[in-house]
């Protein structure tokens, strides 16, 4: 699962997705696969599937060009790691139960 950390703040715009990072003050606009992988990782936390949602409209046949797709979306993933856009999500807290002692 992935998470946008604190300093980076979004807003849907018509032809896409602007993104802006905090710490560098740089801006970044995510349009066509770019803001359609963002969203799914906002909203879903990961891009399971999405490869293939994306590979229809580009013109790519599914069943062949699977593992390429697949492989550029988490290419694309990890470039905005790498730009600190998106970091792992941390695990929910365990909350210690009164009869756990």
């Amino acid at each position: 699962m992935l998470s946008v950390p604190g300093h980076v703040h979004w807003a849907h715009l018509e032809d896409g997705t602007a993104v802006l990072d905090l710490h560098t003050g740089q801006w970044h606009l995510f349009t066509g696969a770019g803001a359609r992988i963002w969203d799914a990782i906002t909203q879903h936390g990961d891009v399971e599937g999405l490869s293939e949602q994306l590979a229809i409209p580009a013109g790519h046949d599914p069943a062949t060009d699977r593992d390429a797709d697949r492989d550029a979306v988490a290419t694309y993933v990890r470039r905005l790691q790498t730009m600190g856009l998106l970091t792992p999500a941390d695990p929910p807290a365990r909350t210690r139960r009164w009869w756990r002692r």
